[in-house]
């Protein structure tokens, strides 16, 4: 700047463009001359489609943020709600906290108002996490301790079993000894199951090529899918890195969401597997330490009947399932395993058109190779 110069005025269109938070104003008839680009983004309207429009009109009169402005405007005083909530385009309900202050002229004559939207989805997202986590760890503790005073006497249980079975031979009850021995071992693969929910795992990490552990995974999967009639439909994304993980236990994550979406569709379809960089700002990056790295996104979409919406909240909790013969066991594990690679797992339904179920994983460190 030469000097002498005063300084350029500040840009107000391009800082409130570049604003984090929605930021609407009104007249004080409540005619909108304010929208900014994360309005736009959080409610799905553009602003040449808003602006000149009454509030109302776009919210509905007896929407919280109509009603806050129109106080604003009415008594000349903001109004603050940490826990508020906005319908946006498509019919959904976006939580969010809203301040609403009165906007003044030079001479303070009231020239309007001013709501600043701050969309609290993310967060919401991340405290569900968090409790889902303590409540697995919780859960997970609580199954060690009963595995381990199930075992010992199923132990003893199957011993006796084994010395009636050699004491009857070929006797008439042979076959009732049979179906004991093999509902103890039954009984004992879900204790195994459970003692994977408590203790602690073991972890070996490395560059692993996703795109290959994928059709590893299908490949076992094939032959229930054919049998069912689904066709399962690759969309990768070839330019993604390696990831940063244990092939062996994503294997299980990928073979056990893989059978879930098989088993959705009795009546065939498609299931879809895709694979690219999460655009997800929540899961866009993870820091194991030496800066952050990129996450990748899989999607595992399956075309089946969807998770009825009282489970959907609940569904990697262990002993939840929609199956007749299910244990709930698996989803909770491949909930545990993607955590300990600090990534995450999310699932979306929708009644009568399927699930989908994304996990977000970290990219291995740069100049890192898949064996």
């Amino acid at each position: 700047m030469a000097a002498g110069l005063p300084p350029s005025p500040p840009d107000f269109r391009a800082l409130l463009a570049s604003l984090p938070d929605a930021v609407i104003g009104v007249r004080p008839d409540l005619t909108v001359v304010l929208w900014n680009a994360a309005a736009e983004a959080l409610v799905g309207r553009a602003a040449t489609r808003v602006v000149g429009r009454g509030i109302g009109e776009v919210f509905g009169g007896e929407a919280r943020l109509v009603r806050h402005l129109a106080e604003t405007v009415r008594l000349e005083e903001g109004r603050a709600e940490a826990d508020s909530v906005i319908e946006a385009a498509d019919g959904r309900a976006v939580p969010v906290s809203l301040l609403t202050a009165p906007i003044h002229g030079p001479q303070g004559a009231l020239r309007g108002a001013v709501a600043v939207l701050r969309d609290l989805s993310r967060i919401r997202a991340l405290e569900a996490e968090v409790r889902r986590g303590e409540r697995l760890a919780a859960l997970g503790q609580m199954a060690l301790a009963l595995a381990h005073e199930i075992r010992n006497p199923l132990g003893a249980i199957r011993g006796v079993a084994q010395l009636l079975g050699a004491e009857l031979g070929a006797g008439p009850y042979r076959e009732h000894l049979d179906v004991m021995l093999g509902e103890i071992d039954r009984v004992n693969q879900v204790m195994e199951a459970l003692l994977d929910l408590g203790r602690p795992m073991r972890f070996s990490f490395g560059a692993v090529n996703l795109h290959a552990l994928l059709e590893r995974a299908c490949l076992l999967a094939e032959p229930r899918a054919r049998e069912q009639g689904v066709q399962i439909v690759r969309r990768y994304d070839p330019s993604l890195p390696a990831l940063w993980a244990d092939a062996d236990r994503l294997m299980q994550v990928f073979q056990n969401l893989l059978q879930n979406a098989i088993e959705a569709m009795p009546g065939g379809g498609r299931l879809t597997l895709a694979t690219r960089l999460s655009l997800d700002p929540l899961y866009a990056k993870v820091d194991l330490g030496g800066g952050p790295r990129p996450l990748v996104e899989v999607l595992v979409q399956d075309e089946g009947e969807g998770i009825p919406e009282a489970l959907r909240e609940r569904v990697f909790d262990p002993f939840v399932t929609t199956k007749p013969r299910g244990l709930g066991l698996g989803l909770a594990l491949a909930h545990r395993i993607v955590e300990e690679h600090r990534g995450a797992i999310r699932v979306t339904s929708s009644p009568g058109k399927g699930t989908t179920f994304a996990c977000y994983l970290p990219t291995a460190p740069p100049g890192s190779t898949p064996p």
